[in-house]
């Protein structure tokens, strides 16, 4: 970890150290976030949310990301656990506390950036501090099980893996979600029955439109799913707005890596069409 106080060669020397010392004697590099104001924000692949939805990312009804604002005396936060394109560990923030995972190739903190190496020249995450109480994904490269996630600031795709590894995506771009329930997440992977469930649970009760195979459904109160998938955006909210969506697939990780870190424009159409 370096602030970019010591030399290149300085700093070589104490991750070669690091290296070829016994594992359980390395402590991992850690450090606090600010959150004094009583506000937390994490942005996530241009998607815009309400102060209310407090859950950021679910998994099967385990919260991977999300905040907590102030409420008397109990410090905002943002609790995350990131992992990278294996599923492995790379960085946790808990208690306003972040800590990297000490098998993860590099980690590095210069200016407001904390990265995460997968190997050399090779990013799975890319978090920018901006003081008071915001986090801002520049890049995530992340696998959860049989789901993917790759964030850059202003886009993002999501993936489910098939029983011959190939991912399907699924994007949608949700401009602003609003008046959030309990149980509302900015970004929610779940069963095809369960999403089947919440389409029915909402059905007649708010405005719903669906594409002709009834797969990929908008409707107030579920969100934005791709049911198959099982993938909401927006999940529980009461008002949302979307500016695109897009899903399809097979489509090649490396190439959706592609799209999502450098055309984050061309992500929607890359998914449904194919077309780079």
């Amino acid at each position: 970890m370096t602030r970019g106080q010591f030399s290149k060669a300085y700093v070589r020397k104490k991750y070669d150290e690091v290296q070829t010392a016994i594992l359980a004697d390395v402590p991992p590099p850690f450090d606090y976030l600010d959150f004094h104001d009583g506000k937390a924000e994490l942005k996530i692949g241009g998607i815009s949310y309400d102060p209310g939805v407090t859950s950021i990312v679910k998994y099967h009804g385990k919260e991977i990301f999300s905040v907590s604002p102030s409420v008397g005396e109990t410090t905002a936060g943002i609790c995350a656990t990131f992992l990278d394109n294996e599923g492995k560990d790379t960085l946790k923030i808990v208690d306003n506390i972040w800590n990297g995972a000490v098998g993860a190739w590099d980690t590095e903190v210069v200016g407001p950036r904390i990265k995460v190496r997968k190997k050399r020249g090779v990013f799975s995450l890319i978090l920018r501090l901006e003081p008071p109480g915001r986090i801002v994904i520049e890049k995530l490269d992340m696998r959860i099980s049989d789901s993917h996630i790759l964030v850059s600031e202003n886009s993002h795709a999501l993936g489910r893996y098939d029983e011959n590894d190939r991912i399907y995506w699924f994007h949608a771009n949700m401009v602003h979600m609003g008046a959030p329930l309990l149980e509302a997440s900015a970004i929610e992977f779940l069963t095809d029955l369960e999403a089947e469930w919440r389409d029915q649970k909402w059905n007649g009760k708010g405005k719903r439109l669906a594409t002709a195979d009834n797969n990929i459904v908008m409707q107030t109160g579920l969100g934005v799913a791709n049911k198959r998938m099982g993938i909401i955006v927006g999940a529980s909210c009461l008002k949302f707005g979307i500016g695109s969506f897009s899903c399809g697939g097979p489509r090649p990780i490396g190439k959706m890596r592609t799209m999502v870190f450098r055309k984050p424009d061309r992500v929607a159409e890359y998914i449904g069409t194919g077309r780079s």
